[in-house]
């Protein structure tokens, strides 16, 4: 199985009451923000109490909100924690869509320069949640996204870390779900996990990309064809 080239974890990390030996990029299927939380607030505590750093990313105009509701059911001072660095709440508009458009490759550099940072640094190891309900807003460049999920897989063999992106079952097309579950080597469900038997490693999927179509990887070189 793919997980076999990830790297090991060097502390615990539980989702949904599975232990995840290694490094991994999991896509996690929502139908509320009740159902939502309560794979987060432990998620996150988990590794705030082993000394992990926790990144966790929204749209600027629900930030405030998901701050909220973890003040409201974690234990520990998440004012406190920012304050450490500790917990960082990163809005999509500085990292995703930053300048106003996506890039698969600005933003896998954002996430290697955050994943070393983080190796630098006294907390050592980071677990993500990315929000990706910004994707349904087409802003320019969001045909990348798959591109960079699948990149994202790289960072897995490298690095000690836990990649989150989560996603609103009731919003995204069945296409695109697809593509979602080819790019995760983990698919979490409500409450369940599982080695996605659907996972394609990067190495095969941008192949797919490319034959597709919509990679800009594939524009570029018939740009450069002309």
């Amino acid at each position: 199985m793919a997980s076999i080239l990830n790297f090991p974890t060097s502390k615990r990390v539980t989702v949904c009451g599975h232990e995840i030996p290694h490094s991994t990029h999991i896509c996690a299927f929502f139908d509320s923000a009740r159902q939502e939380l309560d794979c987060l607030v432990p998620y996150f505590e988990e590794g705030l109490a082993q000394g992990e750093q926790i990144v966790t990313i929204r749209d600027a105009e629900k930030l405030g909100a998901h701050r909220r509701d973890l003040e409201t059911r974690m234990s520990r001072n998440v004012r406190e924690l920012i304050a450490g660095d500790q917990m960082r709440f990163v809005a999509s508009e500085e990292t995703y869509l930053k300048e106003e458009f996506f890039s698969a490759g600005r933003m896998g550099l954002m996430l290697e320069e955050l994943l070393k940072a983080a190796e630098a640094s006294p907390y050592k190891r980071v677990r993500t949640c990315g929000d990706m309900t910004w994707a349904l807003r087409e802003m320019p460049g969001t045909d990348e996204l798959m591109e960079y999920e699948s990149r994202v897989n790289a960072f897995t063999r490298t690095h000690d870390c836990t990649l989150m992106c989560t996603y609103d079952v009731n919003q995204f097309s069945g296409r695109a779900v697809m593509d979602v579950l080819a790019t995760h080597p983990m698919v979490l469900m409500g409450d369940r996990i599982y080695e996605n038997p659907y996972y394609v490693p990067p190495e095969s999927f941008l192949k797919t990309l490319l034959r597709r179509g919509s990679s800009p990887l594939k524009r570029t070189a018939e740009a450069a064809a002309v």
